[in-house]
């Protein structure tokens, strides 16, 4: 290989940080059979973890993916070395003190994960870090991905819970090992089953994870970015602001980001971002032509010897001519919501049913098949799905199955492995048990017969499309992608865009979020907020207001003097007086431009649910008459945790995001 590497510098915050620029090496998703490794080019520099990771940042997302790509087995080595091309990659970019846990540099088993860590010093505006960078091997899985399948009956996902415990407990070990104490910052990378490895330690440590006594961690100092990212998170609140650090990006061609299943409670933390595609992006096919140039230059051919994108070249295929005339323009994105409702219609209706009925069986299959060459395996995958369409008697084997008596069982899943088996033999799979094969095949094909037999068509689209819906999985792929779009492509998928002045970590951006997609809050501008300025009188009666519908008010005239008929509070004003919302300072006098205080706010609220009765006792010994009753049920209702357990501040003044997040606690 031929390393080149440039450096340039510039200015941020007074700090020079340096562009690092070069090759480094990986295993290639699709290498033809031998050739070693492939070589890539990347730019790095310390600046990108200068910023909150809460920020989206493209040029380190496209970085974070080169990383992830290098960290996985090689080809030119065994696995005693199969780290190698991570620690290459981030010595280039001058990272130091490399190691690596037991299952990086040994054989996979049925439930391991390989880790690789590396530190460096950087200063963020004045005060010293350690960067920690998190490699979480992406690829050259063998067995373990076996435990991509291990569900369990509840809660996170149980296979990607394990390898999460134990990337956690070995971030912690090397810290401990290297005695790194102070302030720390972690980047972290992962793709496919290491992406949810790393999309579930990235959500432990926005908990609060504890990394030992002298280590200093904000969740603004992690940078998280996850590619084709499954799910395995049991959690309502993975979306909230708390873990908007975490970015996954995916494609919506890809099958992978949609299991484990949504139907199962199944979810990533974080916020999703998705490639182009021609079903939502009217820019897609432009950028499509810069993406296959660049795959034609790099030479990424796949082993059949087709373009490696070949995502749209997906064809809908049916036993019914009619039927698939009718489909004839299906993409993959269409396809997947009919494969999933055959698949809990008929093999796994629930998650209970998978674990007790699937779960051995689909992974015993994977320990067999993934002891074999990966890449070898997807050829066999590839080839056995188009013999599988091409093979007429299979057509009329499976037309067969409805109707009753016609063939027996027995005689489907003998033709169905000897074809699986032709297959392998025809990718030189030679590194396999073939009686284990078919003994595990044996053991699953009778479960899925009756898939076979109920779904026909859907299951001869799937076999059919195997080339099409594995390339939408491939790295190279989703990496050429991202160089080619521009980073405001992505960028306008972060919800935090609503307003620019309202941080993902902070207290109240869930509740101005959820405010602003009622309209209750409009800003003062499209980007600005204001969440620390003081809310006025005015405004509290225009949040209820719109909270309520925005209804029309009885009366055309505002019974008090002091608010102008031009002012955009007027009719909130009406209309908050005409439901006995607020009662103004006296029967003239609404005040709409003075500060709010707690208290007030309070009470707005507690009268617009009707003033409800409560025979709690108030937590609070600051709080008196008038506020007594309405404070009280806000804190019964939890709208108010108070300033601490036994103080209110009731003549505080009230800022737009405190009235914001009791509107929240009280509505959502």
């Amino acid at each position: 290989m031929v390393f080149s590497l440039g450096v340039t510098a510039f200015a941020s915050g007074g700090t020079n940080y340096e562009t690092i620029t070069g090759e480094y090496r990986y295993y290639p998703a699709l290498a033809l059979l031998g050739g070693g490794d492939a070589t890539y080019h990347f730019k790095y520099s310390d600046e990108y973890f200068t910023h909150s990771g809460y920020e989206y940042n493209h040029d380190l997302a496209i970085m974070t993916m080169d990383m992830a790509q290098s960290d996985g087995v090689s080809q030119d080595g065994g696995w005693d070395v199969s780290n190698q091309n991570f620690f290459d990659l981030m010595g280039k970019c001058g990272f130091e003190n490399f190691d690596s846990n037991y299952y990086s540099t040994h054989e996979p088993t049925g439930d391991s994960i390989g880790v690789s860590i590396g530190t460096k010093s950087i200063v963020d505006n004045g005060r010293k870090y350690t960067l920690l960078v998190v490699g979480v091997r992406g690829h050259g899985y063998g067995n373990e991905w076996a435990s991509d399948f291990t569900m369990g009956y509840e809660g996170d996902h149980q296979g990607f819970a394990e390898a999460r415990d134990l990337t956690l407990a070995y971030i912690k070990d090397y810290i401990a090992q290297h005695k790194i104490t102070g302030p720390i910052k972690i980047w972290m990378s992962g793709y496919s089953r290491s992406a949810i490895t790393a999309n579930m330690v990235g959500g432990k440590l926005d908990q609060g994870y504890n990394f030992g006594n002298g280590v200093k961690f904000n969740p603004d100092d992690l940078y998280c970015y996850t590619f084709e990212t499954p799910q395995g998170v049991y959690d309502s609140h993975a979306h909230d602001a708390l873990y908007c650090n975490i970015h996954n990006i995916l494609n919506h061609n890809d099958l992978v980001p949609l299991v484990s299943f949504t139907e199962w409670g199944q979810t990533r933390y974080g916020v999703d971002y998705y490639l182009p595609c021609r079903q939502y992006d009217s820019e897609y096919y432009a950028l499509k032509g810069q993406v296959d140039a660049k795959l034609d230059q790099l030479g990424w051919m796949n082993l059949l010897g087709l373009t490696l994108d070949t995502i749209d070249d997906f064809h809908y295929i049916s036993l019914d001519p009619q039927t698939q005339l009718a489909k004839k323009n299906y993409t993959q994105i269409e396809f997947y919501p009919e494969a999933f409702a055959a698949l809990f219609d008929t093999m796994s209706p629930t998650r209970e049913y998978f674990v007790e009925n699937m779960q051995a069986d689909i992974q015993e299959v994977s320990k067999t098949l993934l002891g074999v060459d990966t890449n070898r395996l997807m050829n066999a995958l590839a080839i056995f799905g188009q013999k599988f369409v091409a093979l007429d008697s299979l057509r009329q084997l499976l037309s067969s199955l409805t109707i009753p008596g016609m063939i027996s069982e027995g005689t489907v899943v003998d033709v169905i492995v000897d074809l699986f088996m032709e297959s392998m033999q025809e990718a030189q799979c030679a590194d396999y048990n073939g009686d284990q094969v078919r003994a595990a095949l044996k053991n699953l094909v009778p479960k899925l017969l009756v898939l076979v037999e109920k779904y026909p068509d859907t299951v001869m689209t799937l076999l059919g499309n195997l080339v099409q819906i594995l390339n939408a999985h491939f790295p190279e792929i989703g990496l050429t992608w991202m160089k080619v779009t521009p980073a405001s492509f992505f960028e306008a998928q972060n919800p935090s865009n609503f307003f620019s002045d309202v941080a993902y970590a902070s207290y109240y951006y869930d509740a101005v979020k959820w405010a602003y997609g009622k309209g209750i809050v409009k800003g003062y501008t499209a980007t600005c907020f204001g969440p620390d300025d003081t809310c006025t009188r005015g405004q509290v009666a225009s949040f209820l207001w719109r909270a309520a519908g925005c209804p029309e008010p009885k009366a055309s005239t505002c019974k008090f003097v002091d608010v102008d008929p031009a002012s955009p509070h007027y009719k909130a004003i009406i209309w908050a007086s005409e439901k006995g919302i607020t009662l103004g300072f006296d029967a003239t006098h609404f005040r709409p431009d003075q500060q709010c205080t707690r208290a007030q706010i309070v009470t707005f609220i507690y009268r617009y649910e009707g003033s409800p009765k409560t025979s709690a006792k108030c937590p609070f010994v600051d709080v008196q008459n008038p506020y007594l009753k309405s404070v009280t049920w806000a804190a019964k209702e939890g709208i108010t945790l108070g300033k601490d357990a036994t103080h209110f501040e009731p003549n505080s003044p009230c800022t737009r995001a405190q009235v914001v997040t009791f509107l929240y606690r009280d509505m959502a």
